[in-house]
């Protein structure tokens, strides 16, 4: 304790904006912490000033993703919608620049990969009792059965109310497609609006968490890492969303990448975990094994937009139909009847908005931070436990994609991109150590 205290006292200023939004961004309402977003973003700029020259090549992509994004605009045939998705890209993306602007120590580093897991922890914590209530919660009260899940559900409805029925004009209404939010109370939404969004945001934290355990000093730190990824895992299992529980299995074999004694100690705890959830909630086998069901909807639905969407593609497959996702969403509900608001897999969705140019753009990205982290994996060990962590993130990230639309979700993206930030940190910090010796010797 007496260590952590020293490190905030020598380390005190408004950087602490950038961990405090990667702790609250995904515990507060979707509507709520954009705010948290911006103040991290002024008073960091305050602090250190944003230097774009310093974000590292997989910025680059992304801000060439958003001008790719501006020439869809062009030719979009829902420029409203088109604008709303530049806009959250354009939002989100500045925090790649902050992160790797106010992170510029391994202590650092270390702080705001912390504050991660610390997030997924608290998040998966109050999924894993969002699902005790909802089985036992009318025991003590019949409301706490479904009353906080998703965790700010009251609030979302008396937000939602005011705003599109007192404060939004007559002609914008036209453009919004859900006026309330969702709630499925047999699923942990944790403090999402969406249980699929918030098993993404999980999977995508439990990496973090299993660096604290591993990588961290002081026996309190790895205690901490350990609860949250046991939170982190137990949300996921809650959210019964089966695309993040297959997501989990591609970040297990990124993390054994560890190598040594921590892999064995990884397999020694995944095999412990499934036998522990085996027997205290097998529903979670159960949902898992659904995925092979021919009469489950999910799949075949899924089923159903991504044949559409493959026939859509004839004679669209360079450029798209240009940025926003209601391009696709009027397809679907138009022409072929299926009710759905996108193609279920972040791929095929930007390929359908933007052609395989912006498909290309976006991947170039997490190729070139990939390639990046294979070199910063091979100068150390702690450097290793970096690398190897926030490429399991990401992996995390693109897997769940595969059966979602995640730019869909705001609070995903916002992490996606302070992992980019977090990245591009590392290789600047650690390349930065490996020059100081060279000068030494």
């Amino acid at each position: 304790m007496k260590k952590i205290k020293d490190f905030f006292r020598q380390n005190k200023g408004k950087w602490l904006w950038a961990v405090a939004a990667v702790i609250f961004c995904a515990l507060l309402p979707e509507y709520v912490f954009p705010v948290v977003l911006l103040v991290a973003y002024i008073k960091t700029v305050s602090f250190k000033g944003l230097s774009v020259s310093k974000v590292g090549m997989p910025a680059v992509f992304l801000l060439t993703f958003a001008v790719w994004q501006v020439i869809g605009l062009f030719y979009s045939g829902s420029f409203v919608s088109g604008l709303s998705s530049l806009g959250i890209w354009l939002a989100v993306l500045i925090n790649v620049i902050m992160m790797n602007s106010v992170i510029d120590s391994r202590l650092k580093l270390d702080t705001v990969m912390f504050a991660g897991a610390l997030s997924g922890g608290v998040a998966g914590g109050i999924g894993v009792v969002q699902m005790v209530l909802y089985h036992y919660g009318e025991l003590i009260w019949q409301p706490l059965k479904s009353l906080f899940n998703p965790f700010w559900h009251p609030l979302d409805n008396f937000v939602a109310d005011v705003a599109i029925n007192h404060l939004l004009p007559d002609f914008a209404k036209q453009y919004i497609q859900r006026t309330e939010f969702i709630a499925i109370i047999t699923r942990a939404s944790g403090t999402f609006t969406n249980p699929v969004m918030f098993a993404v945001f999980l999977t995508m934290m439990l990496p973090l968490a299993v660096y604290c355990m591993f990588y961290l000093g002081g026996k309190a730190k790895k205690f901490t890492g350990f609860v949250c990824a046991v939170l982190i895992v137990g949300g996921i299992a809650a959210s019964y969303s089966r695309g993040p529980y297959l997501a989990i299995a591609a970040v297990f074999f990124v993390l054994l990448f560890y190598g040594g004694k921590r892999a064995l100690a990884l397999l020694g705890v995944g095999a412990g975990g499934v036998a522990v959830v085996a027997a205290v909630a097998s529903g979670v086998f159960k949902r898992l094994l659904t995925l092979f069901s021919s009469d489950d909807i999910s799949v075949n639905t899924r089923s159903q937009i991504w044949k559409a969407c493959f026939e859509m593609l004839d004679g669209h497959l360079l450029f798209g139909y240009g940025t926003g996702v209601n391009n696709v969403r009027e397809q679907l509900h138009e022409t072929y009847g299926i009710m759905q608001p996108h193609a279920h897999n972040i791929f095929l969705q930007i390929i359908l908005e933007n052609g395989i140019i912006g498909l290309a753009i976006f991947l170039g990205a997490f190729i070139v931070f990939g390639i990046s982290m294979i070199k910063l994996a091979h100068c150390g060990k702690k450097e290793r436990g970096v690398a190897v962590t926030l490429t399991a993130c990401l992996v995390a990230f693109c897997a769940c994609g595969m059966t979602d639309h995640l730019l869909y979700g705001l609070k995903p993206v916002c992490y996606m991109m302070m992992l980019f930030g977090m990245g591009s940190a590392a290789v600047r910090i650690y390349r930065k150590k490996a020059n100081d010796k060279k000068d030494e010797v």
